[in-house]
């Protein structure tokens, strides 16, 4: 197992900014379940609505400044970055956000909100983020050559340092099946049963490697899909 307090002095700049975004996936939370609540009404609980909106926007761009900062690179993150103004405007909601404005809804706060696909930009932008960081944890765990359980490990002191390890999509319910599919093929071997049942049940047991590709190739074509919604070339940035 590496020592944690060596990488952890290595990538300073990685945990500093992994928790800034951790505190940002907070608030996206708070959104996504006043979205999820409310759904078409969210408009009656327009208060409310505007305070998940900005403090998750707002959040973001905090992230966007430390990425920034730390000079990381991302050819898809640079892309959506580089986007319209969109990245203006939410700095200048964030100051709206957190420096008082004397108006009920300051013009600051407005112009994000009122921009074209200004949400589905913050989102993507969000979800890039989570990947990027993940793809840089597992980068770590590759080159260190970690076995499984000194993997979790790092999994569970990234967590306890951070706050949160961002999950790939469809990750938490495709280790429940791997993990009933395991189980059942225990249960198999143990009983020796050569049923016809029991063989049909066994040429099963390839359907989480199935899952998994199917649900890489379904993100892949739906990350191509947002950025040609945005006006971005897929070919530009995904294969």
């Amino acid at each position: 197992m590496p020592d944690m307090r060596a990488i952890a002095a290595q990538g300073k700049l990685l945990f500093s900014w992994g928790r800034y975004l951790y505190w940002a996936e907070l608030k996206q939370r708070d959104w996504d379940r006043f979205m999820t609540e409310k759904g078409e009404n969210a408009t009656e609980a327009l208060p409310e609505w505007l305070g998940v909106s900005c403090y998750w926007a707002a959040s973001l761009y905090v992230v966007i400044e430390g990425w920034e900062t730390a000079k990381f690179q991302d050819p898809v993150i640079e892309g959506l970055l580089k986007l319209s103004n969109y990245k203006d405007i939410l700095r200048r909601l964030r100051n709206g956000t957190f420096h008082y404005q004397p108006e009920l809804l300051a013009p600051k706060t407005h112009a994000f909100l009122s921009s074209p696909d200004g949400t589905l930009w913050l989102y993507f932008l969000h979800e890039e983020f989570c990947r990027w960081l993940r793809d840089c944890i597992e980068t770590v765990e590759r080159s260190a050559r970690m076995p499984t359980e000194e993997s979790q490990k790092w999994h569970d002191q990234w967590t306890a340092l951070i706050g949160w390890f961002p999950l790939r999509p469809a990750e938490q319910q495709l280790n429940e099946l791997r993990q009933m599919l395991d189980e059942t093929k225990r249960e198999l071997d143990a009983s020796g049963d050569i049923s016809e049942a029991a063989e049909q049940l066994r040429s099963s047991f390839g359907l989480h490697d199935t899952a998994v590709k199917q649900t890489a190739e379904t993100v892949r074509e739906s990350r191509r899909a947002l950025l040609a919604k945005l006006g971005l070339r897929p070919d530009d940035f995904i294969p």
